[in-house]
């Protein structure tokens, strides 16, 4: 084996033998009676598990990160590509940047930063809410109605996470051939099918990797409905990952790493085989 392949190799396999004995560690201990009011651990078997998921908790948090994945996927993919084709069709370079660096921003700071930021701009006096009475429309209740609380978290979690999904569709449709965009418009095609019939047919890789990542990255959401909710215990945004996190900090260590568990297995069910499909229709083209 060369040597550069050992270097490579190495670092790679011990970090994927650590991360392997913590899924394991944390696996093993789901099995296991351990809180503040059982200091000992046990063996209870697959008992954790059904405590966990008779609780109302469990059910709301799961649908919560369930419905935030699917509505950020969605959404996210087809604003990535309209901010991708906008970007793609202007004609100055250094605006494309300008703009693009604005769009993926939000990525750049901590979302808790952007949790904090939103709180601002959702308080009622100085937010966006007093911009609306200037100009004579209703307030919308943004966190203070549990009816608009999670639409407001599926508000920011898009604002947040649309640019990665608008980097990686404009990478790929910069990467297209330009003699064929360029013919298309010779013919007199409008940019909207040139959009739809040659750039988004030939980014399949970009759609692979955006969708990936979306999911990933709003299915183990915590800062941004942490900031926004103040907390781990509002019901109306709490996420698996929150409820997780509060069952850790109440010392009901068992059932918090039967939540991990649960969480790791759904990604992994979902994340897998829909690389593993796509991956493989895409090599076959």
């Amino acid at each position: 084996m060369k040597k550069g392949t050992i270097i490579l190799v190495v670092p790679t396999a011990v970090f994927s033998a650590i991360l392997l004995y913590l899924v394991i560690w944390n696996a093993v201990v789901s099995f296991m009676n351990w809180s503040l009011l059982n200091s000992r651990p046990t063996f209870v078997g697959l008992e954790t598990y059904a405590t966990v998921i008779r609780t109302f908790q469990f059910a709301n948090s799961l649908l919560h990160s369930i419905e935030l994945s699917v509505i950020l996927v969605i959404i996210g993919n087809i604003l990535g590509i309209l901010i991708a084709a906008l970007l793609y069709f202007l004609n100055s370079d250094k605006a494309r940047s300008i703009f693009l660096s604005v769009i993926i921003y939000p990525l750049a700071i901590s979302m808790a930063v952007n949790g904090l930021i939103w709180l601002w701009l959702f308080n009622i006096h100085i937010g966006i809410d007093w911009l609306l009475v200037k100009i004579g429309l209703p307030q919308f209740p943004w966190l203070s109605s549990t009816s608009t609380m999670f639409p407001s978290l599926v508000l920011v979690t898009v604002w947040a996470y649309t640019g990665i999904a608008a980097l990686f569709y404009l990478a790929g449709f910069m990467n297209i051939d330009k003699t064929i965009v360029e013919a298309a418009r010779l013919d007199g095609t409008s940019a909207f099918k040139i959009l739809y019939k040659i750039l988004i047919p030939n980014s399949i890789n970009s759609f692979i990797i955006a969708t990936a990542l979306l999911f990933l990255f709003s299915f183990r959401i915590f800062d941004l409905p942490y900031v926004l909710s103040g907390g781990t215990t509002n019901i109306f945004l709490q996420t698996s990952e929150l409820y997780m996190y509060y069952l850790f900090t109440v010392e009901y260590f068992s059932q918090a790493t039967a939540v991990a568990t649960i969480i790791t297995l759904v990604a992994t069910i979902v994340i897998i085989p829909y690389a593993l499909t796509v991956i493989r229709r895409w090599i076959r083209r």
